[in-house]
């Protein structure tokens, strides 16, 4: 049947929001508009390679590094070493203006640099900080907006699960691109910092001055958990960048480091090995599905012509880069209030990644910028995963509205730095090109 590609375009938009609007699973919706989408356009016999698509989209020798990233979180939060992790580095931060809150950021950052996973860092920290806050008597406002910010760094500072998907698609290094999203992490750590610290010192009464004092070999000594997590990141993050081992290998090496800490420490019971694992296959599962379904999507919009269509129009636009990232900024921070990230990827990629190519735009460069935008949805209502996190952890007396509105600043600065990193590309790009 030969419909042209805008018809068959808009088709698939109005099917797939009202699926998504009616409330079910991504990863059926993903994989029943390609289906349909397949069918509409006459070309059902290519329906039958759909099960080898299933099977190259598990045994993918890259995607292994996502069951062993997030198995490696897991064993740290379910064997009780972030507990400890977070109590060491709230020793060395609790004097600075905004005290255990500048811990949180802190701690998020550091974890994210082991987990991969936003919910993950969000949960691993928050569950052992807010009772802590809330009973020293800071606002609940910045307890919570700290824990989904700091939390959102989990797709950003690698190893990133975000990141790792992009590149596939992409088909350029995720070694240099975890490189490359090292900058940009510390660098809304950073913007982080000094949102606390200026309100901190502004309005007092929002986190309340740590009086409690320790000498320099009291820190060190009670600091086994922090340097812990800093010695699991060395492993991990200086096998890649040294290349001394791939991704998934990395990642296998994490696992088992994680695993060793948590037997030598005697925090891993039978039970909290379980759920560890179990908690690893269930969120694999679901990535791997919402994978699954977007390939098929991804097929049909490569054999409808959509995507050819429209890198066509927008080449012949000739848009200026300014204005092509506006309208990719605007596009992303409306479907981060409808989708997270990994299906924003997985939709979006397959349309703009021939745009990219076309424009010579450096795709490196751009997995940093989208990943940047995919943690803004992260923390975005009504679909933002950290905030339904966090609320989770919160007592019954912080509201659903009071997580948003402490989250809200952190969307703020998390879209300044994607400007940021637009203007000036060498703070993405300057660390990997020195491998």
């Amino acid at each position: 049947m030969n419909i042209d590609w805008q018809i068959l375009f808009i088709l698939m938009l109005i099917i797939l929001f009202a699926l998504l609007f009616a409330g079910e699973w991504i990863a059926f919706t993903l994989m029943l508009v390609g289906t349909i989408g397949i069918l509409i356009i006459g070309k059902s016999y290519v329906l039958n390679s759909i099960g080898q698509m299933a099977w190259n989209t598990v045994c993918s020798f890259d995607m292994t590094a996502i069951p062993l990233f997030i198995l490696m979180g897991e064993l740290m939060v379910h064997g009780g070493l972030s507990k400890g992790f977070y109590r060491s580095a709230a020793m060395w931060l609790r004097r600075l203006p905004g005290g255990l809150l500048q811990t949180n950021i802190v701690s998020c950052a550091i974890f994210a640099a082991i987990s991969g996973s936003s919910p993950a860092t969000a949960a691993a920290i928050g569950s052992v900080s807010y009772p802590e806050l809330e009973e020293k008597g800071y606002d609940r406002q910045m307890i919570v907006g700290s824990l989904a910010g700091g939390g959102a760094l989990g797709v950003l500072i690698p190893p990133s699960i975000n990141m790792l998907i992009y590149a596939s698609i992409a088909e350029c290094s995720v070694t240099k691109l975890f490189v490359a999203g090292i900058v940009p992490g510390g660098l809304c750590a950073l913007c982080f910092m000094c949102y606390i610290g200026i309100r901190s010192v502004l309005h007092p009464e929002l986190a309340p001055r740590e009086t409690e004092r320790y000498t320099f070999k009291e820190k060190i000594k009670e600091s086994g958990g922090l340097f812990s997590f800093i010695f699991l990141i060395f492993i991990v993050l200086g096998s890649i960048y040294t290349g001394w081992a791939t991704t998934t290998e990395a990642a296998a090496l994490g696992a088992f480091v994680a695993f060793l800490m948590t037997v030598v420490t005697r925090n891993l019971t039978l039970d909290a090995l379980k759920e560890s694992l179990l908690a690893s296959v269930r969120l694999s599962s679901m990535i791997l599905a919402i994978i699954f379904g977007a390939k098929v999507l991804s097929y049909f919009i490569a054999l409808s012509g959509i995507s050819k269509g429209v890198t066509n129009w927008i080449v012949s636009l000739n848009p200026s880069i300014v204005l092509l990232f506006a309208c990719i900024i605007v596009m992303y921070l409306v479907l981060g209030c409808i989708l997270e990230g990994t299906s924003m990827i997985y939709l979006t990629i397959p349309v703009l990644l021939p745009i990219l190519v076309a424009l010579n735009i450096d795709l490196i460069w751009f997995g940093v910028i989208l990943t940047l935008l995919t943690e803004i949805g992260m923390i975005t209502p009504p679909v933002g995963i950290n905030l339904y996190v966090i609320h989770s952890i919160a007592d019954k007396n912080c509201s659903f509205s009071d997580v948003i509105k402490g989250a809200l600043p952190y969307c703020a600065m998390y879209l300044f730095v994607t400007i940021a990193i637009i203007a000036i590309p060498a703070l993405a790009l300057w660390l990997p090109g020195t491998m």
